[in-house]
């Protein structure tokens, strides 16, 4: 091996080093974006309990998953003060949980990154349209090579007023799954909801 070809072959090892190491510094947790009803004081509610029929549940029995959202989010709710109703009482408010997930495809671009061209999704800016910004791995602008499918799941977790059935907070997580995500569920779980209610604006955990 040449020094020019040693040199090259360590600045390339290098800048994967560097690039990994970005990444595991940015890998702090799942994205949460939560919302208070306007003119609502979450302090003003004191008793909770969780809907019959969650969006978690789709079939007539409660999921694996219902069951760990509905120990950790009572935790949760629990820590700040609010207490849970007994069988035929009246809750100030009710829980319903929903997930969803979302793919997206990504890849490095390997030609041109210029023009206007064509592709799945039409004409425009690399085949913008129907099928999005890019239209579609290749374009007559330019094409893409390691094309990836990610899947992102939500978690969203719905605080709703008894009174007049209406939603007062909401938060919702966002992560892409991961093997370590599907391998270990419960523990996922677990860290989405905390990470929800660490950005909930009523009674400051207890614990």
């Amino acid at each position: 091996m040449t020094k020019s070809s040693a040199l090259s072959h360590r600045l390339e090892v290098f800048g994967v080093c560097a690039v990994m190491a970005l990444l595991a510094g940015c890998a702090t947790g799942p994205v949460v974006r939560t919302q208070t009803a306007e003119q609502v004081d979450l302090a003003s509610f004191h008793s909770y309990a969780f809907v019959a029929k969650p969006g978690t549940d789709s079939g007539k029995y409660k999921s694996l998953t219902t069951q760990q959202l509905e120990r950790d989010v009572g935790q949760e709710l629990q820590s700040r003060g609010y207490v849970p109703v007994s069988a035929g009482q009246t809750p100030d408010l009710l829980v319903n949980f929903s997930v969803a997930t979302r793919d997206r495809v990504e890849g490095t671009m390997a030609g041109p990154a210029f023009g206007w061209g064509w592709g799945w999704g039409g004409w425009g800016p690399w085949g913008w349209g129907p099928g999005g910004p890019w239209g579609g791995p290749w374009g007559r602008g330019g094409y893409y090579n390691d094309v990836q499918t990610i899947t992102t799941a939500s978690l969203t977790i719905d605080l709703i007023a008894r009174s007049d059935n209406s939603v007062v907070w909401s938060g919702t997580a966002f992560s892409d799954i991961s093997r370590r995500m599907l391998d270990h569920p419960a523990q996922s779980i677990d860290e989405a909801v905390h990470q929800i209610f660490l950005h909930f604006p009523g009674p400051q955990s207890k614990h």
